[in-house]
């Protein structure tokens, strides 16, 4: 019975979480009158105030000084910082330039990036399925390109930022909300001097105002959907996270067409199709292949 309950607990945490991130475009439109610089700079700023304090107060401190206190795993964590920060900036830029459907395409990606850079660089097989799904990619960036005359910068670059990002953190096996700490305090320097060149060049827009809270929130918008996701994996398994997380994406693709107006030619949709099509393929092979151990 206890069991049942966490479950339920876990899966409100994680359908919040993927809520949350899905109606992120809303919030960083309000934002819109600023650079992807400055929002970024202002994210990581209040995201390692924040935390900080959460550390502080959770008498966690001591496990982030530890962290850095090893030079290769600080070192790691520099490059995740960099690869994060990189990552929410070319998803800033597209939202505020109305290219949240780019966006929602790049995240329906990323489970098949995913697996492509387990098969590249930690030498993991593919299944059949899974070689279909990928194959399936590569067609639908084909069919972007023919459609947009060029590559999918936004829909290509998203995925590998966090691909990469989420790889190299697994293999660091650090604490996430500890994790996210120190990755962002090694960059922070950097998004300091960023609002300050802001700032010189007078295009500051925080100020004391309500206007100055939105662009503080940047630190709890962060950090809350976080300590939401850790909670609900900690009490869900990884398949239900996995189809939790198409959430995003998909609620991205309806608030870009249905609210913000955003086109989507035929092409576009086909490849939406095509990538819907590999990601279904790929759960209904890890389904049946769960299904075939239990009968065994």
């Amino acid at each position: 019975m206890q069991d049942k309950n966490q479950t339920k607990i876990g899966f409100i945490y994680g359908l919040s979480v993927f809520m949350i991130w899905g109606v992120f475009p809303i919030y960083f439109k309000q934002l819109s009158a600023l650079s992807a610089t400055e929002i970024v700079a202002h994210r990581i700023v209040w995201s390692v105030l924040l935390l900080f304090l959460l550390l502080k107060f959770g008498r966690k401190l001591g496990a982030a000084e530890k962290i850095l206190s090893n030079k290769k795993t600080t070192f790691w964590l520099f490059v995740t910082g960099v690869l994060i920060a990189a990552n929410w900036w070319i998803y800033v830029y597209a939202v505020n330039i109305g290219k949240i459907v780019e966006t929602s395409l790049g995240y329906f990606i990323n489970p098949l990036i995913n697996m492509l850079l387990g098969v590249l660089i930690l030498k993991e097989k593919l299944s059949r399925a899974g070689k279909f799904a990928i194959a399936i990619v590569f067609v639908a960036i084909g069919v972007q390109i023919y459609d947009a005359g060029g590559l999918p910068i936004i829909s290509i670059i998203l995925p590998i930022t966090f691909g990469f990002y989420s790889l190299i953190r697994k293999r660091l096996s650090v604490p996430s909300l500890e994790g996210l700490f120190v990755e962002t305090a090694l960059i922070a320097p950097i998004a300091l001097v960023a609002l300050f060149f802001v700032a010189a060049s007078g295009q500051n827009h925080f100020s004391f105002s309500w206007f100055g809270l939105l662009i503080a929130l940047c630190g709890p918008a962060t950090v809350v959907p976080l300590l939401l996701f850790n909670s609900a994996a900690t009490r869900l398994n990884l398949s239900t996270i996995g189809y939790l997380q198409y959430i995003s994406p998909s609620m991205q693709l309806l608030l870009a067409v249905f609210y913000y107006g955003e086109q989507v030619s035929a092409l576009k949709a086909l490849s939406f199709l095509l990538i819907w099509s590999a990601l279904a393929a790929v759960s209904f092979s890890a389904i049946y292949s769960k299904k075939s151990k239990i009968s065994v």
